[in-house]
């Protein structure tokens, strides 16, 4: 997803996509909530393996919750972000306890439940008036939790397989903005500063 954020190249969408539903496919505790460490394809084991700690890395839990979580932002798919809350569920008790040993639990619980906002931009992504559009949305200043998508407006693929791009169109042939949360989205703008303020007043809020 990261580098569909920086490409805006679909194919990047379309892998993290299909790899999001077999993880929750393989790894998902249906009875339980939260992932485990071993696919479900995997050779039986007496007991399956969960992490829930993050160490020096992150646990495969708290990983599997923020990437759902950011999958629904971009699709609004309920299924992926009730799989991320059943995941965050099993270290609730922890996280106030012992901080330290949660921290991208922690990452993954903010962008549930802080300050998120979605960002889709339609115009030709080579062009100077929507690179502008998208340094102020996520190079002049570090906005946490956001999401950004990117089309151009006659690419009819990307608005089918990107939702937050769907039905999105560019106001008389300019590079136009929506900030949106949970898919609601304000009146597009075409300029930075109307996107800045339009993101300060969403972040604020």
């Amino acid at each position: 997803m990261t580098l569909y954020e920086t490409t805006f190249e679909l194919a990047w969408f379309e892998r993290a996509r299909e790899l999001g539903d077999e993880m929750t496919r393989l790894f998902a505790d249906r009875a339980s909530g939260g992932f485990f460490q071993t696919g479900s394809d995997a050779e039986a084991l007496l007991v399956r393996p969960r992490e829930l700690y993050d160490n020096a890395t992150p646990s495969g839990n708290s990983t599997a919750a923020d990437v759902l979580l950011r999958l629904a932002a971009f699709t609004g798919n309920a299924e992926h972000e009730r799989d991320a809350i059943s995941a965050l569920r099993l270290v609730v008790d922890g996280l106030g306890r012992a901080p330290g040993a949660f921290g991208h639990a922690l990452c993954a619980l903010d962008r549930l439940i802080g300050p998120h906002r979605e960002v889709a931009i339609v115009g030709d992504p080579g062009a100077a008036d929507t690179r502008s559009l998208v340094n102020e949305a996520i190079v002049r200043r570090l906005r946490p939790n956001l999401v950004l998508a990117v089309t151009s407006p006659d690419d009819d693929r990307a608005s089918l397989m990107v939702p937050l791009l769907a039905n999105r169109s560019a106001i008389d042939g300019a590079a136009t903005a929506f900030v949106c949360e949970g898919f609601a989205c304000r009146l597009p703008v075409t300029t930075p500063g109307a996107l800045a303020e339009q993101l300060e007043d969403a972040f604020a809020g």
